[in-house]
């Protein structure tokens, strides 16, 4: 999962596809920072692993663990790049180690409807949200992840018109 806090509309995960040549565009800003966070999900509590970022632009920071998530924060994660995450080393609560998985993940900010293009289609889905609640049904059209939808997110989306993702 990419997790992202939306300002006081809450926090909001988008599910990431497994498949490496299918891999989830994330339109959400990271801020100046790049900042993102993606979360590993195990079939039962891990304590304990390491991440890196094994290709793209970006650095993994050290994971927290909660339950059966293994959250690892991101920093300088660039835009207009696929980035892939991995973890190792993962242990569980009841004493299983050697935990691994990895993550590949689009990153193009703006692209609300996730087709790996930033087109006039991207900008009219977030202009029809502008002044709405964010839900589960529209927060990835909070582009700049604010809280709220509004001009911000649509003037956002305007400047990345005609960017675009490498095909997979």
């Amino acid at each position: 999962r990419s997790r992202r806090m939306h300002g006081v509309a809450g926090t909001f995960d988008l599910p990431l596809d497994l498949a490496t040549t299918n891999p989830t565009t994330e339109p959400r800003s990271g801020g100046a920072g790049g900042n993102h966070v993606i979360v590993f999900v195990f079939d039962k509590p891990v304590t304990s692993g390491a991440a890196t970022v094994t290709a793209g632009t970006g650095t993994a920071g050290t994971p927290t663990f909660g339950g059966s998530e293994m959250t690892v924060p991101l920093t300088g994660v660039a835009n207009q790049q696929y980035l892939t995450v991995s973890v190792s080393d993962v242990a569980a609560a009841d004493g299983g180690i050697g935990g691994a998985g990895s993550v590949r993940i689009g990153f193009l900010l703006g692209d609300a409807n996730q087709n790996r293009v930033v087109t006039v289609s991207d900008l009219a889905l977030v202009n029809a949200q502008i002044a709405q609640v964010v839900t589960a049904a529209n927060y990835l059209k909070d582009v700049n992840a604010s809280g709220t939808l509004t001009v911000a997110d649509k003037g956002i989306a305007n400047t990345q018109i005609t960017k675009a993702l490498p095909a997979p």
